[in-house]
């Protein structure tokens, strides 16, 4: 019961911690301008709509082309978790605090991811909004928010796990920095410019194999659904998950190791 109390405690104060932070809102929302004016206008272009034989493809799309920028700032935000904590010496305090290191890591895992993807989501339902209004199509509200959580969450969890995790030991704008770069080399460089990169692979987080595998979406930026679609979507939503959940592991054991160190 103790431990369910401070797991709690410290989820609600890691997300009220992260959602209280306006440049947060205002990127996001600067985000929904992009995103939502580029998906407009694909609606209005006959081709597009013609690719998409059924409504759950065209919210698969939809949830696709949301997902551009949304994991951009996900794991930038993130990135500063940790190393504010020891900036401000917080981490001691929390130290002498009852509770595991486990637990609070836990906690602060979810309770700041959660805060920054509901910004993402938020943006994601406005322009789903956009969408219903556009095409006329109500349906395609309940099956987006489907898509969202089939196609887009995997990589979220994904993203987030190595932002927390990664600045313990690199430099927090350095990981910044290259994260913002892998994150279009590794999945908006098309796999077909002869150029090695991740996208195409079961490793591609913005989620386009699993959108192709699982509702048949047209291949987007040269990902297509490959000769076994649904093994390669299982594929790679069980290895974003089980990688995200490794490498909390593995910052878990490394904090450990550097309390025991001291």
């Amino acid at each position: 019961m103790n431990s369910s109390k401070m797991m709690w405690g410290g989820l609600r104060y890691e997300f009220l911690m992260q959602i209280r932070r306006p440049a947060l809102w205002l990127t996001f929302l600067g985000f929904a301008f992009l995103v939502g004016r580029s998906i407009l206008s694909e609606l209005d272009d006959p081709r597009f709509l013609a690719m998409h034989a059924s409504t759950l493809q065209l919210a698969a799309t939809v949830a696709l082309l949301t997902n551009w920028l949304a994991p951009l700032g996900v794991g930038i935000f993130l990135a500063d978790r940790l190393p504010r904590d020891r900036r401000t010496r917080v981490e001691e305090l929390l130290n002498t605090l009852p509770g595991t290191l486990k637990l609070r890591l836990l906690s602060k895992y979810l309770g700041a991811t959660l805060a920054t993807l509901l910004p993402a989501l938020l943006l994601y339902m406005l322009v789903l909004v956009l969408c219903v209004w556009r095409t006329g199509n109500l349906l395609l509200f309940p099956l987006g928010l489907l898509c969202y959580a089939v196609v887009v969450l995997p990589g979220m969890f994904f993203v987030a796990s190595f932002s927390v995790a990664c600045p313990v030991v690199i430099w927090t704008p350095l990981y910044q920095f290259l994260f913002f770069g892998y994150w279009f080399w590794g999945n908006l460089f098309s796999p077909h410019s002869g150029l090695p990169t991740l996208n195409g692979t079961i490793l591609t987080p913005i989620g386009s194999v699993i959108d192709a595998s699982f509702f048949g979406a047209p291949a987007f930026g040269g990902v297509g659904p490959g000769p076994t679609p649904v093994l390669a979507g299982i594929a790679s939503l069980a290895t974003l998950l089980g990688l995200a959940v490794l490498v909390m592991i593995a910052l878990y054991r490394f904090m450990r190791w550097e309390q025991a160190r001291q």
